[in-house]
């Protein structure tokens, strides 16, 4: 009975990142994807592009926290390292997730008040933001992956 218990959390920890991983790749295929309208001109296009990144990071920054971290809050995970591990680096990840919700507050409005100077800036420091915030997850979904029969 216990060993079904340990199974059941373990497909439900493992469903819970490939949707990050999944929303995760989506996101970075978008950033590629605005990146490409370099250098940034004002037009329905780039517009309509920048909105649907902006979405794709805002969602993709919620999964962690409402998923993952929920996972973990609501004790289906037992393994104290795990535990740890996610305690250790969710301060980051808060401060990454502001961040980011800051960049789609500024860039997810309205077209007239976009800098696009600054376009560019903003988009390297997200960049910047992405890389850190994947790695602090995959320190989580590595110490969730370690079996160690708990």
């Amino acid at each position: 009975m216990a060993d079904t218990i340990v199974k059941d959390r373990r497909v439900q920890s493992r469903t819970i990142i490939e949707s990050l991983i999944k929303s995760r790749t989506e996101t970075l295929t978008q950033y590629k994807d605005v990146m490409s309208y370099k250098p940034f001109e004002m037009n329905d296009t780039l517009q309509e592009v920048l909105e649907d990144f902006c979405e794709s990071v805002v969602d993709y920054s919620a999964k962690a926290h409402f998923n993952l971290y929920n996972y973990l809050e609501d004790k289906k995970e037992r393994r104290q390292s795990v535990l740890k591990i996610a305690d250790s680096v969710y301060p980051e990840l808060v401060d990454n997730t502001q961040k980011i919700l800051d960049f789609h507050d500024r860039y997810n409005s309205d077209v007239s008040a976009v800098d696009y100077d600054r376009l560019e800036y903003c988009l390297n420091s997200v960049g910047e933001l992405l890389a850190d915030r994947i790695n602090l997850e995959d320190d989580v979904i590595s110490a969730l992956l370690f079996v160690d029969n708990a």
